[in-house]
């Protein structure tokens, strides 16, 4: 009995965690999109840190996007911090964009005004 209860504990406790952690379901891993674009929020929070952007399209109309980073623990560890964006501030970004269409995609790496590269942790 107390084997089919600790399996059943530790068949609830992984169904959140492949929801969570699918990232390659989610983005596409093939394609890698580049923008110019300006940083309109920065969330330095669990379980990932969120990077928000404005960046004109191909037809010169700005799209909102949200793109998804490591957590912040692991992006310290590239020396990001709390403070390393700030609304406003304009940077070009690489991400994987999403398998969907979405304005969402996965943090590469981006390049800061003064030409600073700060990578994905």
């Amino acid at each position: 009995m107390k084997a089919k209860v600790l399996a059943l504990g530790v068949l609830l406790m992984a169904v959140p965690l492949f929801a969570h952690h699918g990232g390659a379901s989610l983005y596409d891993m093939s394609k890698e999109v580049t923008l110019d674009a300006t940083v309109t929020e920065y969330q330095w929070t669990n379980p990932h840190v969120e990077i928000g952007l404005d960046a004109k399209d191909n037809k010169g109309k700005v799209r909102h996007w949200i793109i998804e980073a490591n957590s912040p623990p692991v992006m310290a560890n590239k020396g990001w911090n709390r403070k390393s964006l700030q609304p406003g501030e304009v940077i070009k970004i690489t991400f994987n964009p999403s398998q969907r269409g979405g304005s969402v995609g996965r943090f590469i790496k981006l390049v800061k005004a003064d030409g600073k590269e700060m990578l994905r942790g």
